[in-house]
């Protein structure tokens, strides 16, 4: 019994088909042309220079900076210093009001004076009934009683005077004085105003001793920290002279790591030279630390390491891939090292690609040192270009769903 379908379901059918048959004629149409439409881009390996770096960011400030404070309490009677003011060793920065210190330091000196009296009548006290002692006319116990009054005087007098010496000490830091020759970056005070040194010394002044060296507090990642070496190179620049590049190196890396938000990080110190003192404290500071430089180099593209060739690209011969390559010579008991390789494409005269394993170094990201397999004459393929297109774009699939633009 034969199965009659509608004639509406017969010629949705038949279009059907006819529709695939279109789709898949120019599909083959679409195939066949673009591998004759394709062009390869090529190019050849260069001489240059390829250098690895790490970016880190950090504060400038001068090498050797000294903070001065006081180690007395009183009321800022005068300063002699101010911003910016380069100072010298000695040079007196301020003056705290000397009064209270003066009448400390006379107390102490009578207290000095009372005990300077009061040992030498013990002494002549004690020598007297040492003497009536020897002849059997006082007891022991007198004796006793004398010398243990004298040994008393005797530490009243040593805590009399250091009490003096250090009441003029006071007296003496009433005056502050740079210890070093430097610039005055901070004042902190100001006349008339109250320091305590009850705790801690006060900061009054900030000294930097050369501003034509600097130095960097960079922040390196826990991940690159490993790479990081004295004596290496650092090029940073500031946010203040965005054109300019200022140079430096590595003096040191701290091994005390810094913790924030779970992020360890190393402070990483880096001198620099700063003649025309453009480099001012407290300035960002965005570095690269050179790690690995390679000079005068044959270097290649990134891009050519990326290409992989089809079937529609021009001249391209199926190959075995790099893993087949290495098993088969496993096999064949060839032992193959785990090098840094990589494989790239090049253009044989005859027009063939050809698959070549070559040896890299270094890269920066967008190129890579070639150490052994490649020559500056050898033509290597990056891409491939249809007539029509812009340089660098992709060609896309007709058939594949589109997106659509918004106007």
């Amino acid at each position: 019994m034969k199965i009659r379908f509608p004639a509406k379901i017969r010629l949705k059918v038949l279009i059907a088909i006819v529709l695939l048959a279109v789709v898949v004629g120019i599909f083959c149409i679409y195939k066949k042309t673009s591998k004759n439409n394709a062009s390869l881009e090529v190019v050849y390996p260069s001489v240059g220079d390829i250098v690895q770096t790490i970016t880190a960011t950090g504060r400038l400030q001068p090498i050797d900076q000294v903070d001065v404070g006081t180690e007395v309490s009183g009321t800022v009677s005068k300063i002699y210093a101010d911003f910016n003011q380069r100072v010298e060793k000695g040079q007196v920065l301020l003056e705290i009001d000397p009064l209270k210190a003066k009448a400390r330091v006379e107390q102490t000196k009578a207290s000095y004076r009372a005990a300077t009296n009061e040992i030498q009548y013990q002494r002549r006290n004690y020598k007297r009934i040492q003497e009536l002692f020897k002849k059997g006319s006082v007891a022991a116990t007198e004796l006793e009683t004398a010398e243990y009054r004298y040994n008393n005087a005797q530490s009243s007098l040593v805590n009399a005077q250091s009490n003096l010496e250090q009441a003029e000490l006071d007296l003496e830091n009433c005056i502050i004085k740079s210890p070093i020759d430097g610039i005055v970056l901070n004042r902190a005070v100001e006349a008339g105003q109250t320091v305590a040194a009850s705790f801690s010394a006060p900061t009054l002044f900030t000294l930097a001793r050369d501003l034509t060296k600097m130095e960097v507090k960079a922040d390196v990642d826990e991940a690159d920290i490993g790479q990081v070496k004295a004596s290496q190179q650092v090029e940073f620049s500031v946010d203040a002279y965005p054109g300019d590049k200022f140079f430096g190196t590595v003096r040191e890396v701290r091994l005390s790591p810094t913790i924030s938000s779970n992020v360890v990080t190393y402070t990483v110190i880096i001198e620099a030279n700063n003649p025309d003192q453009k480099l001012l404290p407290g300035m960002t500071a965005n570095c690269n630390i050179i790690v690995q430089q390679a000079l005068q180099v044959l270097t290649i593209p990134m891009r050519a390491m990326q290409f992989k060739p089809d079937e529609n690209t021009p001249g391209y011969v199926p190959q075995k891939n790099a893993k087949e390559e290495d098993a088969e010579k496993r096999q064949q008991g060839f032992k193959v090292r785990a090098e840094n390789k990589s494989r790239v494409w090049v253009l044989e005269s005859a027009g063939n690609l050809q698959a070549r394993r070559i040896n890299l170094g270094i890269s920066d990201g967008t190129k890579s040192h070639v150490v052994k397999g490649l020559d500056a004459n050898t033509p290597v393929a990056i891409g491939v270009q249809f007539s029509g297109a812009k340089k660098g774009s992709q060609t896309t699939n007709p058939f594949a769903p589109q997106r659509k633009v918004r106007m």
